[in-house]
């Protein structure tokens, strides 16, 4: 392995919904959301949110990736 590549031993856990029922989940047990994807078309990786400021948007992000490196795992939630 390369000097610079680090391999997280942590996994993400994911539902196995498509895309709809994700957002149908996400719209009963959130008020504010952040949606990071590829689009349909090209694969582009495009964002939408309900939050205006974008320093709120960054913190977010932050947040998450912050949470992936040091592990934080959910269960998946295929209700």
């Amino acid at each position: 392995m390369s000097d610079n590549i680090l391999k997280f031993p942590y996994k993400v856990k994911r539902t196995g919904k498509p895309v709809p029922l994700v957002c149908e989940l996400a719209a009963k047990q959130f008020d504010q959301v952040l949606i990071v994807g590829t689009n349909v078309e090209d694969g582009y990786v495009q964002m939408i949110t309900t939050m205006k400021d974008p320093a709120e948007v960054l913190w977010h992000l932050e947040s998450a990736k912050f949470g992936i490196m040091n592990g934080l795992e959910e269960e998946e939630n295929d209700e």
